[in-house]
């Protein structure tokens, strides 16, 4: 497939832990590479910068006593430091920028103990996706999936946290699309192959849509 226009594009990867993020940003990417023969970036939240270091430290708990609306802000922090240093040079370029976690991810987790209002105006500066996939799981799919995987949880990871993690995105993504923002939802449920199925296809349509 070729695009009409060599125009960079920024997509985001979104969903509660264990919803393989990681493993669908991945296999994006190379999607990408091969179907469109683009240059495809893959990136994370938070990203691995210094502010970025900081923060996987504490949701780990290896750093601890950081109140959590510190947190957000060192969340805001490095979206913006991301936003500068690699994310918009990337798209200035013409190539394509995809992300594991963005700024979706401080509204849903953030605004469980500050106010969503503010979590929002200390990211309003924070660019906004071309296209944002939402792999949707249930909680109870999410904390097996993390103790299959790992062995240690981090803060955000039990089944209520999540279950209000869940429904904060629900709602996020509802008023983004009334919007006119362009947000996908997947079935996070299936098979890995299923939902890097329902993401080609899903990114396909919007790609032709919009090229």
């Amino acid at each position: 497939m070729v695009l009409k226009e060599k125009k960079g594009k920024f997509i985001v990867l979104e969903g509660i832990d264990g919803s393989g993020l990681s493993t669908q940003a991945e296999r994006l990417k190379d999607y990408l590479r091969q179907a469109y023969a683009v240059k495809a970036v893959l990136t994370k939240e938070p990203s691995e910068g210094p502010i970025g270091t900081l923060i996987r430290q504490i949701l780990s708990s290896r750093v601890v006593g950081v109140e959590e609306s510190s947190l957000a802000l060192l969340f805001a922090a490095d979206r913006l430091d991301h936003n500068h240093n690699k994310i918009t040079p990337i798209l200035e370029k013409g190539d394509f920028v995809i992300c594991d976690r963005y700024v979706w991810s401080s509204l849903a987790y953030q605004s469980l103990s500050n106010d969503l209002a503010w979590v929002k105006e200390i990211n309003k500066n924070a660019l906004v996706p071309d296209l944002t996939i939402f792999i949707r799981v249930r909680p109870e799919t999410s904390l097996k999936r993390i103790h299959d995987s790992r062995f240690k949880t981090e803060i955000f990871e039990t089944k209520e946290i999540l279950a209000k993690v869940l429904a904060n995105y629900e709602r996020i993504f509802e008023q983004c699309q009334n919007r006119g923002q362009k947000v996908i939802k997947i079935d996070g449920e299936q098979s890995p192959q299923s939902v890097q199925n329902d993401i080609i296809k899903a990114v396909d349509e919007f790609l032709q849509g919009v090229s």
